[in-house]
């Protein structure tokens, strides 16, 4: 994972090119060099060495001196072999099988009158000639020990590493600038990314900043102008209910009473909304039976609906702010109710403890809902079906109010739904330990 995460990174692109145009241009510098010498070799100094080599043979004479030839192998760099009738002589070291060079033929000028031929084996040039009955070969070191050039690659592998963290430096903002604004998308509006640099990365995460400041801005002023308006709703609704209560007309008053009582809930969910929502808030958190917490909602607020419900023998005991959780249950179970048509089965709520804490689970065999809308039903005044707001009530707030209720608890809010089978929805809530940890 990590590999392929740096491969697919910036800076791993970059020390990849890095290294794939150091080994062209070594490839490239090497063999463009070594052509060059061996030309030149070939052209200028391999005609001094054969007659270097000339006088050599001639200095060791026909039938060869092996005594001289000892001297001068000793006095240069160069091993003698002569082969004769009176077998193979090597001035050091073991004979060489000539047979197994590839040896070329050139002749070198026309007053020599020998065509020398050469090759190379372990390392070594070999300069080779026959001379009547005798065969001569003059090994030349043809180059360093392979160590001696282990220090170019040791060297192209630090300029490589220095390459590579100059490259991860120049770039090293980038994962703090996708940190933050990874942080900043999640809502956390108060964080900063601290790039201490005044090239382009360093303008841009300023310019990140200043954008988490202005939208926290625009959404605090947004906060403040709702619950202002929410606040000062208050006072007329009670006075529109005062003046609804003095109606003549039984039939209108219920129906303003009932738009009156729809709005005045609408303005205390977004009140409440507003309130869990804020970075500021407040749970007041007790030991309490969520058992004696789902009969009460039940009795309360649902005695003539017939719901089910699936309790526990034992008493399942949770660290929760109750008239929070008793409002995401009443919400749960008043669309429950809303949407379950005549004749089908009533809704059921199921409470049961799990080691990491309790989960609720509200469920209805109303028409269910389609997959499209699924993601999109926790959002604020979202409605799978806008045009039927006056028949099943709401304003798209209650599933809303009831995701930051559970959030608030650290906790989690899941809908399923099957067209034409219902609608399930499952709410769990940590033990307090684990949701402060």
């Amino acid at each position: 994972m990590k590999c392929r995460r740096f491969r697919h990174s910036l800076s791993g692109r970059l020390t990849l090119l890095f290294i794939g145009m150091a080994v062209l241009f070594v490839l490239l510098v090497g063999a463009g060099i070594g052509r060059a010498f061996h030309d030149h070799f070939d052209q200028t100094l391999r005609p001094h060495l054969q007659r270097y080599i000339e006088y050599i043979r001639q200095d060791i004479g026909v039938p060869p001196n092996r005594a001289r030839a000892e001297a001068l192998s000793r006095e240069l760099p160069m091993t003698i072999q002569i082969a004769g009738p009176d077998g193979v002589w090597v001035s050091r070291g073991e004979p060489v099988d000539l047979s197994v060079l590839e040896l070329s033929s050139r002749r070198i000028t026309r007053d020599l009158s020998n065509d020398y031929r050469y090759g190379e084996l372990n390392g070594n040039e070999y300069f080779v000639l026959r001379d009547g009955a005798y065969t001569f070969a003059f090994s030349v070191p043809s180059g360093k020990p392979a160590y001696r050039y282990l220090w170019p690659i040791a060297a192209l592998l630090l300029v490589l590493a220095l390459l590579y963290h100059a490259t991860r430096w120049l770039i090293s903002p980038i994962g703090r600038i996708q940190a933050g604004v990874e942080r900043i998308g999640a809502g956390e509006l108060d964080h900063r990314i601290e790039v201490n640099r005044r090239d382009e990365l360093g303008d841009l995460a300023h310019s990140i900043n200043g954008m988490a400041d202005e939208i926290r801005r625009m959404l605090e002023a947004k906060r403040q102008l709702l619950l202002a308006i929410s606040h000062e709703l208050r006072s007329p609704l009670t006075r529109a209910k005062v003046a609804v209560a003095l109606l003549d007309d039984p039939q209108q008053r219920n129906e303003i009473t009932r738009d009156l009582d729809e709005l005045a809930h609408l303005v205390e969910e977004l009140l409440e909304t507003e309130r869990l929502t804020t970075r500021h808030r407040v749970l007041d958190r007790r030991p309490m039976s969520l058992n004696a917490l789902v009969e009460e909602v039940i009795a309360s607020f649902f005695a003539g609906s017939n719901v089910q419900r699936a309790l526990p023998a034992q008493e399942v005991q949770a660290e929760v702010d109750s008239a929070r959780i008793k409002l995401l249950l009443k919400n749960l179970l008043d669309n429950a109710v809303r949407h379950t048509p005549a004749g089908a089965a009533p809704p059921e709520v199921t409470l049961s403890a799990t080691p990491e804490g309790a989960t609720l689970t509200v469920r209805d065999h109303g028409t269910g809902i389609a997959p499209e809308h699924l993601p999109h039903l926790t959002e604020p005044f979202y409605r799978a079906d806008p045009a039927r707001r006056r028949e099943t009530g709401g304003y798209g707030l209650g599933l809303y109010l009831c995701r930051v209720i559970a959030e608030a608890h650290s906790g989690t809010l899941a809908i399923e739904s099957t067209p034409g089978q219902g609608t399930t929805v499952r709410v769990t809530l940590p033990h307090h330990d684990s949701a402060r940890g």
